[in-house]
């Protein structure tokens, strides 16, 4: 995890690639953290895995086109204990739109935030990609990286930290007239504004899913906030 001066998790996109699903070029990559350099083996695994699923996306791209098909766009989500990657392909720009995050940001938000960066780039880009099929120019994308750091809150967009609303003593009282149970209740006692789901799932030794359907049902009783 990445940790600030001040102790607390920081969950947050690593990086943003835009890549040519013609070709397999970078058209451009943005960092907003970089892995940390005690984990190298770890780094080399998440890149390992994740230009694999570049490869195969591509691979599918070009036999969807190659038969005369028309290619829908797709996303495809890749999560392991140490990172979560989203690709997005745009069929209109034939661009894949990717980004490898911590392994506690909300997947959901990721896949919509990657596909406002899709969209926004074939919005204000669609002339730039013209010429750089033409002539391989690729300067023009750069501009296009204060939209990615807008779009994505500087990396921060997906990050989760429930924070419980009410007193340890009052949540008894739930547990005691049956709204909650005890699990529910030592999830909502981890919803300290710095535990991710992620994170409360480990220290409970339960799965992420559990863990988000017990935070979803402590935010609609108003018990926490996420």
């Amino acid at each position: 995890m990445l940790k600030s001066i001040f102790g607390i998790v920081l969950i947050l996109i690593y990086k943003v690639y835009l890549i040519d699903a013609d070709n397999g070029i970078s058209l451009l990559e943005f960092t907003f953290k970089e892995f940390k350099k005690s984990v190298s083996t770890i780094q080399d695994e998440i890149l390992a895995a994740f230009f694999s699923v570049i490869n195969r996306m591509i691979d599918d791209v070009q036999e969807g086109m190659a038969k005369g098909r028309r290619v829908n766009e797709m996303t495809r989500v890749v999560e392991s204990e140490e990172s979560t990657i989203v690709i997005y392909f745009h069929p209109l720009s034939r661009v894949l739109f990717c980004s490898i995050s911590d392994a506690d940001d909300d997947v959901e938000k990721l896949k919509r935030c990657i596909h406002k960066i899709g969209n926004r780039f074939w919005k204000k880009h669609q002339s730039d990609l013209k010429v750089y099929r033409t002539t391989t120019e690729k300067h023009r994308f750069k501009a296009y990286k204060a939209e990615i750091e807008n779009l994505s809150l500087g990396g921060r967009i997906a990050e989760v930290f429930p924070k419980v609303l009410i007193m340890k003593s009052v949540l008894d009282k739930i547990l005691s007239m049956g709204m909650i149970n005890e699990f529910e209740l030592k999830v909502a006692l981890q919803c300290n504004g710095e535990n991710s789901p992620l994170k409360i799932s480990r220290l409970l030794e339960k799965s992420r899913n559990e863990i988000n359907d017990v935070l979803k049902k402590l935010q609609e009783l108003d018990i926490i906030r996420m």
